[in-house]
């Protein structure tokens, strides 16, 4: 049977402001996988391989970048783009899972954040099976910014809330980017605590509204302490996506009459020939 059809999809929303690190940490799930370097896991193709390839481009040696980068997603009035990725257990390389995710312009989020409206016509959001919602590592260094910046987060989130976008099982996870930043200062003991307090207050504001509520850091690309290696926390993310996902079902991705969600116009483009073996 064709994969839109049959196989479930995970859909996983990753969002926060401008600069959180949103699409480099997709490009480096993408880019452990062609290096082997996720335990228990290997890569079992992709439909977007070109955009995979894309926006890893800045970060490799042909591009003759004097920094590792990835490119800023723009936004536009297309709505978000979609990387699909499936992989298979390295020991039952029959068992096989598919994630969508998207690609969103941090701008998008901004008028999430500023509009329960704006968020109700997110179709993805009412998708989504994990919502990752990141916090600025590097942000969170800085007195003058780190305040505004948890603000701003925690009203991405309530907008979303409040407009009944996200599923009742679905799994949200506060994730704090870049997180070499605080490794770099040392990760002192207020830094620590500043850490918890957020997690505490996110607890208390979100805790009785969503079924699932977890924290974490992750530093996909670190630049400011290497020694933490590419990709740090990355391979235990999507370990956690694919072993816990409540909402995990068979999704009908195929077009409906309408075909105007940018979901179903993304399914016709990518998934409908493909079939499974």
């Amino acid at each position: 049977m064709a994969l839109a059809r049959s196989r479930p999809v995970r859909w996983v929303v990753i969002a926060g402001p401008v600069g959180a690190g949103k699409t480099t940490l997709l490009t480096s799930i993408y880019e452990l996988f062609q290096w082997g370097k996720i335990p228990n896991y290997i890569f079992a193709g992709s439909a977007t391989l070109p955009a995979f390839e894309q926006r890893c481009h800045l970060s490799r040696i042909e591009s003759e970048s004097a920094e590792e980068d990835t490119p800023r997603t723009l936004y536009d009035d297309q709505g978000p783009k979609y990387l699909h990725l499936r992989v298979a257990a390295a020991k039952a390389p029959s068992t096989r899972v598919d994630f969508l995710f998207t690609d969103v312009s941090g701008e998008m989020f901004e008028h999430v954040r500023d509009s329960t409206d704006a968020c109700k016509d997110l179709a993805f959001l009412r998708r989504a099976g994990n919502f990752i919602l990141l916090l600025d590592s590097r942000k969170a260094l800085r007195t003058d910014k780190r305040w505004a910046m948890i603000e701003e987060a925690k009203t991405i989130l309530r907008s979303c809330l409040d407009s009944q976008v996200l599923s009742g099982d679905c799994v949200v996870t506060v994730l704090w980017s870049k997180f070499d930043y605080f490794v770099e200062a040392g990760d002192k003991a207020e830094d620590q605590a500043f850490r918890k307090q957020i997690a505490q207050e996110f607890t208390a504001l979100f805790g009785e509204r969503v079924s699932h509520l977890n924290f974490g850091e992750v530093a996909a690309r670190p630049t400011k302490a290497r020694q933490l290696g590419f990709g740090k926390g990355t391979g235990e993310l999507l370990n956690g996506w694919i072993t816990f996902c409540p909402s995990s079902r068979a999704m009908s991705l195929l077009p409906e009459a309408s075909g105007s969600r940018e979901s179903e116009r993304f399914a016709v483009r990518h998934f409908e020939k493909h079939q499974q073996p």
